[in-house]
């Protein structure tokens, strides 16, 4: 089994066609049927359903496609960092994070790095899907939720959850508020997608009350946005913007609301070290950023 013949099985999967498939990866449509057909004795199994002029994965196909993602990536992978070696450029890490992540945290502190670090690309994931990321390549997640037990991982950070006022609101010289004084309020918050939205909605429950909510958005800007332009209190865990005043928010128990930062990778990755580096370099710039009550143990 070759890694260009598994190229080859990826190539028809994201094209949809044989034929699409021959014409991206320079190869002749017989050849690369054949190919297909030695990759299935190889295995042993049926892949396609070749049916008319239709190529769909069979039960077999659909276990195996994971495993053939996961093979180039890793060859891919390797071949990158043997290449950084080679030249003697410092390696690459390519990091995957929500958005919001990316530029309030982990822009900040690769910004206090040196040109012997790594170089690393980030990409902005949903915060949900984050950790998906690691099975298209990405060397380090950065998410709201705990890592899968098939992960490493550390907990970076916890941050707080504010609530967003302007200037002129009667709040804006106080430094925090309870949750029970922000249900009253018309509130502009994030989706349930975003992991800021599902502590509030926990804390309001177990305050046994109900939010006003006049706006959901997909991005925390857009809410303080909202809330600059007087439309409610954006509740948030990103850096103030728009000249916004920012307010604690303490639960029932008399708690901060925070959300927890958790890093993961594959423990078995070549750059280990360099990845175990970057995680705990992040984590200590957190409490140095935010202070010793974000950490994030």
């Amino acid at each position: 089994m070759e890694l260009r013949v598994l190229r080859y099985f990826l190539a028809v999967i994201e094209s949809g066609s044989v034929t699409r498939a021959a014409a991206e990866v320079h190869i002749a449509q017989p050849s690369l049927s054949r190919q297909l057909r030695g990759l299935e004795a190889s295995l042993g199994v049926t892949l396609f359903d070749r049916t008319g002029n239709r190529m769909e994965l069979t039960a077999a196909g659909r276990r195996f496609l994971p495993l053939a993602r996961d093979l180039v990536t890793r060859a891919d992978t390797a071949l990158a960092a043997a290449s950084s070696l080679a030249s003697g450029r410092a390696m690459r890490l390519t990091v995957a994070a929500p958005a919001t992540t990316i530029t309030d945290v982990i822009a900040p502190f690769l910004a206090t790095w040196g040109p012997e670090d790594p170089l690393v690309t980030v990409q902005a994931e949903n915060p949900v899907r984050a950790y998906q990321a690691l099975t298209r390549g990405a060397d380090v997640a950065i998410s709201s939720a705990p890592p899968r037990h098939r992960y490493a991982g550390l907990a970076v950070a916890r941050l707080p959850l504010w609530a967003y006022v302007p200037p002129s609101h009667p709040w804006a010289g106080r430094d925090r508020i309870t949750i029970q004084e922000l249900t009253g309020e018309p509130l502009i918050v994030l989706t349930l997608a975003h992991g800021t939205r599902r502590i509030l909605d926990q804390a309001v429950q177990d305050a046994g009350s109900s939010l006003d909510i006049v706006l959901e958005c997909d991005t925390p800007q857009v809410a303080q946005a909202m809330t600059a332009s007087g439309h409610g209190i954006a509740v948030v865990s990103d850096d103030p913007r728009f000249g916004l005043h920012p307010l604690l928010i303490i639960d029932r128990h008399g708690e901060p609301l925070q959300i927890r930062l958790h890093a993961a990778w594959d423990a078995g990755h070549y750059a280990l070290r360099t990845i175990e580096s970057f995680a705990t370099g992040l984590a200590r710039f957190c409490v140095e950023q935010y202070g010793p009550q974000a950490a994030g143990s």
